[in-house]
């Protein structure tokens, strides 16, 4: 790899979709799930679905007219004009104060239909020249130049001449909108343009002024469908309702954002029937993940300038380069050469950097000999502590605090395993598989360097749980960290420093939560509450139930609130949790229930694992007081379960108390 710390820098920040700009084609590689949305033929409108980092907006851009014709493409098929992208996102601020103010509500609805009318209707004009000007052979600039739209003066008597004319006029009229919008009390109030009739009139023309347009399909897509207002919505899913060839409008939003399906008739949308639903998260966890994040982080290392990539990186661009991407040689090819650069530790080799490091050893040393005190054993130390076997050793403390097993039981099953007789640690269901990591953990949690369970390509796309803006943060500050540790080409970054950086990026992502919409500070104060209970699980002497990551409501007899329900609702619209269904069940005749897994981003900062391993159970009542709770009734909720847990570590080390007084400050 030949690039330099400021490359390496500057590829990486620009870690969201909108800082790279509309033409994104150098940058988007083809998802291994394109297939599946049908762009070729389909003329029903789309429904995108998908979190924040799921590569929704990258992927609406790569669909837009800036990408699809593109200076950067080398070639541009014919059929590439059934397929005109216009991308929207309608500015936040500004969609807000579209409303009320002392007008009536009709006048707004006519007045968003206008500005649609002048947003869109200069995008259907920037994409000719873009047409024009790219490597598509059926449209050129002189026949562009000679085009005439005085037909459009019957809208409004600036719409006429040629294209350049047409496009400054409208762009003026949004200039004027936007003047009024501002100022709807001392503005005179502008003639609206009919929304999709003017549109579909723009559209109409364009296709019989000009023989190589004559097949042009254009597609709407709406990003950030959940900022818009309730009227809004309601004006766009009518447009989806009604939407035919050539003018298509689909819609992309956040999880749980749908809020209404009424439009401004009787009528509501309903999804197969006027819609289909892409659900981007879904399809990226379905879908090779490992693979499909290993080529995003080649690419942009291939941008960055390493010369080192072990493919064709066009092949990333191309749709028909798919199944070749899918095919065995490509996979071991790309996963071989990513794991050697971010390689992970087998469970042999977390064990063995402990007691290569003294201070680990020494604490745990310490733990088998208080447990053995606690257990009142007079067997020696060496039956418990043998460096020999260092998985075993680890979990040791973890079994002597079991009060159903005695000491001399545990000592003679670990004689069994010293010798290579089958005994209660080997196996599958042994005591070493069960409980190696969550002593592991325990055994960290105090510790100053951070946990190397949490290196590796593959635990980096466990965390990431799909979030391809997750995973490249993990991966650009794990080759940031190695590039300031060693100078020269980070040809393989050690599994220490790749830990610090995960423990570094989750805290960094722990910190946006505020930003989440309106409810941001509670989500973020939920989080810190729901991380530190699930500390504490992890720190119980007997490690009993090892790895708790996810929970249910388990008991209560009061049921949740409807303001609990919403709450929950907006934690996976943000993906701060997860919500799967129930998997293990008493008997078949009880009611569905739902398990919610808290972002695996966040382990890293809590020192929990990422893996959804064990569940821990809740009353409603519960998790009411850790969402609504007022910080005393969440404070004596965990001390409650410290004791239950019966954890009696020194307070200042015990999680909860650290993450309380952050909380509190």
């Amino acid at each position: 790899m030949k690039f330099s710390e400021g490359s390496l820098t500057t590829i990486f920040a620009k870690n969201r979709t909108e800082e790279l700009g509309m033409d994104v084609w150098l940058h988007f590689v083809v998802p291994l799930f394109f297939d599946k949305l049908d762009l070729g033929a389909a003329r029903k409108p789309r429904l995108f679905v998908g979190g924040r980092g799921c590569g929704k907006t990258m992927l609406l851009r790569y669909l837009s007219h800036q990408s699809a014709f593109s200076l950067h493409r080398e070639t541009i098929p014919d059929t590439a004009i059934e397929h005109i992208g216009l991308y929207w996102r309608v500015d936040t601020q500004f969609a807000v104060i579209m409303n009320e103010r002392g007008l009536p509500g009709d006048t707004w609805h006519s007045a968003f239909n206008h500005f649609l009318a002048l947003v869109l209707g200069f995008e259907i004009l920037q994409s000719l020249k873009n047409v024009a000007n790219s490597k598509f052979a059926l449209l050129t600039m002189t026949e562009l130049d000679k085009a005439k739209f005085d037909r459009f003066s019957v809208f409004d008597p600036s719409f006429s001449g040629g294209l350049d004319n047409f496009a400054l006029a409208l762009e003026t009229k949004l200039w004027e909108f936007e003047s009024w919008v501002a100022n709807v009390r001392k503005c005179k109030e502008p003639i609206f343009l009919p929304g999709g009739q003017f549109l579909s009139a723009v559209i109409a023309h364009i296709r019989s002024a000009f023989q190589g347009l004559k097949r042009a399909q254009y597609f709407v897509y709406v990003d950030e469908f959940e900022n818009l207002l309730a009227y809004q919505q309601r004006i766009l899913n009518t447009y989806v309702k009604h939407s035919e060839s050539p003018l298509i409008f689909n819609l992309a939003m956040k999880r749980h954002a749908f809020e209404t399906v009424h439009t401004v008739g009787t009528e509501s949308i309903q999804g197969i029937a006027d819609f289909r639903t892409h659900d981007l998260d879904a399809y990226l966890l379905e879908n090779n993940f490992p693979l499909f994040a290993a080529e995003v982080l080649f690419l942009n290392l291939s941008l960055a300038g390493d010369e080192d990539i072990p493919f064709d990186i066009r092949a990333l661009r191309d749709p028909d380069q798919i199944r070749l991407r899918e095919a065995e040689p490509h996979q071991l090819g790309v996963l071989r050469k990513i794991r050697e650069m971010l390689p992970g530790l087998s469970h042999d080799e977390l064990a063995t950097h402990v007691f290569a490091n003294p201070a680990l050893s020494r604490k745990l040393l310490e733990r088998v000999d208080i447990a053995m005190k606690v257990r009142g054993t007079k067997l020696p130390t060496n039956r418990f502590y043998r460096p020999g076997q260092p998985q075993a050793t680890i979990i040791i403390p973890a079994l002597l605090y079991r009060k159903r097993l005695t000491p001399e039981e545990i000592a003679q099953e670990f004689d069994l395993l010293e010798t290579n007789k089958e005994s209660k640690f080997a196996g599958d269901g042994g005591w070493i598989r069960n409980n190696f990591i969550g002593c592991l953990l325990w055994l960290y949690e105090s510790h100053s360097s951070a946990c190397p369970f949490y290196a590796g390509f593959d635990t980096f796309c466990l965390l990431a749980h799909g979030n391809l803006r997750h995973f490249l943060e993990l991966c650009h500050v794990s080759l940031a960290q190695r590039y300031r540790e060693v100078r020269g080409s980070p040809l393989s970054v050690p599994a220490e420093l790749q830990a610090k950086a995960a423990r570094q990026t989750s805290t960094a992502f722990l910190n946006e939560i505020p930003a989440f919409g309106a409810l941001g500070d509670r989500l973020h104060t939920f989080v810190f509450r729901l991380g530190s209970l699930l500390a504490l699980a992890h720190r119980r002497p007997t490690q009993s139930e090892p790895e708790q990551s996810h929970f249910a409501i388990t008991s209560g007899s009061t049921p949740l609130t409807e303001e609990t329900k919403r709450f929950l609702r907006e934690a996976e619209k943000w993906s701060v949790l997860f919500e799967f269904e129930e998997t293990k069940l008493k008997n078949d005749h009880q009611p569905v229930s739902f398990e919610y897994v808290l972002n695996p981003i966040y382990s890293p900062y809590f020192h929990i694992t990422y893996r959804k391993k064990r569940k821990l159970g809740l009353s409603g009542e519960e998790l009411q007081t850790l969402i609504h709770g007022s910080f005393d009734d969440a404070n004596k909720l965990l001390k409650r379960f410290s004791k239950l847990w019966e954890i009696d570590e020194d307070p200042r080390l015990t999680p909860f108390l650290r993450f309380a007084d952050e909380e509190r400050q």
